[in-house]
């Protein structure tokens, strides 16, 4: 479900509720020092919405300078301090892929090739947190 959208004129994102608890920020066009400041808002905007995890979908980024990548690994770290998982969407052949890869930042993150793979392993982990619940109230 499309929920919303901001941006600039280099950097467009919207976000989409997958289900209720993952929430997903589409990120199209350039992420670098002049457009940080769109995802960090977009970012906050989300965690705001206290989601169980929150996928950065970076398969529109035509650019990812290393900017870029501080700021999504600033985003990692805000997600963090709020108990929120954030996992990123990028294909190994994408730019963000690429540069994610180049800067070495593949081992930092979850990163997931596509919505199929983010998606399992989103609901493997809501199923495990619901049976610890139960389990723990029976």
């Amino acid at each position: 479900m499309e929920a919303g959208s901001q941006g600039s004129a280099r950097l467009k994102s919207s976000y989409r509720y997958d289900d209720l608890d993952v929430l997903t920020l589409l990120l199209a066009g350039e992420l670098d020092a002049g457009t940080a400041l769109v995802v960090v808002r977009a970012v906050t905007f989300a965690l705001a919405k206290r989601p169980m995890a929150l996928v950065l979908d970076l398969t529109g980024l035509t650019e990812l300078s290393d900017a870029g990548v501080h700021v999504l690994r600033a985003a990692q770290d805000r997600a963090a301090a709020e108990g929120v998982v954030l996992r990123l969407l990028a294909h190994p052949s994408d730019t963000a892929g690429r540069r994610l890869a180049e800067t070495g930042m593949t081992g930092v993150f979850d990163i997931y090739p596509d919505r199929t793979a983010v998606r399992v392993e989103t609901d493997r982990i809501a199923f495990l947190r619901r049976m610890r619940r139960r389990l723990g109230a029976g």
